[in-house]
């Protein structure tokens, strides 16, 4: 049990394995991805729609100035709150419909049910985890990915910041539209960077996941056993089913017309009932120890035992409890029309 405990997890994990973690919403994911997919969303319904945006927004807040709403400060502030949420409401959508589909991209559709989990409540814990390792690892991985953002940011700015002492005798349309396409462009660029930067984590994360949910050999074979059962078990419980068939076969020699045998390794008894069945039926077949049972019950019960070596291998392929083929019709009539005669039937 102590060298199974220290095994390597060198096999991947099972899709049973796989399903549970999942059903337990422990997948690979990572948070920022789906944030930067919505935050690109809403930087692309700004771009298509942002003229339609500025002009409500700016409809907006003329009804304000010029007091079209009224003077009554709380039924300006109800318009204003509907009509801004209906400004923004587009954009809200959009990062919620994009976040949740670069979710279920990530780890696919997960229903897990609600339980509130008062241990990650703990404040002991939470500083435990925060100055773990992985905390560590993670904050130090935040410290990096915000440092070289700020410094593409800044090197964005830097390089038209020669651009910045020309603002002042520029008109003010020129002075906005300078300005404004330098502020996109470091958005941008930032923006590009942050995506880059998380689908990179994410690609380590799931690599991070794949590798915690390997599995040692001992494990697999375990999940085997809980799957399919035990191999002593089913082994046991074929071997009973067997026992319990053979024994079922023997109860019908004593019924049964003639037993063939070739003579003694194999033995196979027929059953024929005249105008009650179209052939005659194997109804038990045995080799061995199995063919020497069959003899000697049929010995017992007085019923015909004939030697017959080509024949009982031909009849022992057969299965059992089916009708003879009819290329061992004349054979086997021959026999039964002996037995008949022998018993003064005929």
């Amino acid at each position: 049990m102590a060298e199974e405990s220290f095994q390597e997890k060198t096999e991947q994990a099972t899709p049973r394995k796989v399903q549970k973690a999942k059903e337990k919403g422990q997948v690979a994911r990572n948070k920022d991805l789906a944030s930067m997919v919505g935050m690109g969303g809403i930087m692309l319904l700004f771009y298509l729609g942002g003229e339609y945006f500025f002009m409500n927004l700016a409809e907006m807040m003329g009804g304000v100035l010029s007091m079209r709403h009224g003077k009554d400060p709380l039924h300006v502030s109800r318009i204003v709150m509907l009509e801004g949420a209906e400004i923004l409401a587009p954009f809200f959508l959009a990062a919620i419909v994009l976040g949740v589909c670069a979710n279920i991209m990530q780890g696919g559709f997960i229903t897990k049910e609600f339980k509130i989990e008062f241990e990650k409540l703990n404040p002991a814990k939470g500083l435990k985890q925060m100055f773990s390792m992985k905390g560590l690892m993670d904050l130090l991985k935040s410290l990096v990915k915000f440092a070289i953002g700020g410094w593409v940011v800044y090197y964005i700015i830097n390089k038209d910041i020669k651009v910045l002492p020309t603002l002042s005798a520029m008109e003010l349309g020129d002075m906005v539209r300078v300005s404004g396409r330098m502020i996109l462009d470091a958005i941008i660029i930032a923006y590009a960077y942050f995506l880059v930067v998380a689908i990179f984590s994410y690609f380590i994360e799931k690599w991070q996941f794949d590798r915690s949910q390997k599995m040692t050999k001992q494990e697999i074979k375990e999940e085997q056993k809980e799957t399919e059962g035990d191999p002593i078990i089913k082994s046991r419980i074929r071997s009973i089913q067997r026992e319990a068939a053979r024994k079922r076969m023997m109860q019908e020699v004593p019924a049964s017309t003639v037993v063939i045998t070739n003579p003694t390794h194999l033995a196979v008894a027929l059953k024929y009932v005249d105008k009650g069945m179209s052939a005659p039926k194997v109804v038990a077949k045995g080799a061995g120890v199995i063919a020497a049972k069959i003899r000697e019950l049929a010995a017992d019960n007085g019923v015909p035992i004939i030697e017959d070596k080509p024949l009982a291998r031909a009849l022992f392929k057969l299965e059992l409890n089916s009708f003879i083929p009819e290329e061992l019709y004349v054979a086997i009539a021959k026999i039964l029309a002996y037995i008949y005669k022998i018993k003064g039937k005929i």
